[in-house]
């Protein structure tokens, strides 16, 4: 990818962050509801899930999507496609989503907390945990370290996902991890 379309994508990214679920206060990106960003000749589509099926303000989401995402320089379109896979759980959520909607309180969301989720995107990990990058690089997941992919595949890569598509072992990730010190969940 090259890099105008790295910021473009980031940009959008950012954007995304400006589109509120009406009914938790959050916004789409804490709540791991965006699952992917395609862009075309100015063309955008995010690939995105919902909390629940049904949910019915879906429309409210997908029309405010649009409304930030075209904002953004470079944009003429923008629409939403609804994806069902991975199933989005509360785990996808950043951990300031969760702190703020009480799943976990302040006090124990703490840097000593070392908690791998196999169902979170890279990014978010990367984010979270300094030697994230360093441990994946090690295992072979050498891609990490190209400039640009942590901030747009990394944003819906999945430690499953990805060992799937590098053909590593979970076993292996999830050993690695924990001679860390890292608890390991959403293994299986």
């Amino acid at each position: 990818m090259d890099k105008e379309k790295i910021n473009l994508v980031n940009q959008i990214m950012q954007a995304l962050h400006k589109v509120i679920d009406p009914e938790l206060m959050i916004d789409v990106v804490s709540l791991g509801l965006i699952y992917g960003i395609e862009v075309e000749d100015g063309n955008c589509t995010i690939s995105m899930t919902l909390t629940t099926t049904g949910c019915p303000l879906s429309n409210v989401l997908a029309d405010d999507i649009e409304r930030q995402v075209t904002k953004v320089d470079g944009i003429n379109t923008c629409k939403t496609k609804l994806v069902w896979y991975p199933v989005w759980s509360p785990d996808k959520m950043s951990k300031d989503a969760k702190i703020q909607l009480g799943i976990i309180d302040n006090t124990s969301a703490t840097p000593s907390d070392k908690v791998i989720d196999f169902e979170v995107p890279i990014k978010t990990l990367a984010d979270e945990y300094p030697d994230f990058i360093e441990i994946m690089n090690d295992l072979g997941f050498t891609r990490i370290k190209k400039p640009g992919m942590l901030n747009t595949v990394g944003r819906v890569m999945t430690i499953k996902l990805g060992s799937k598509a590098m053909n590593i072992a979970l076993s292996n990730i999830k050993s690695e991890f924990e001679k860390h010190g890292y608890e390991v969940i959403n293994y299986d």
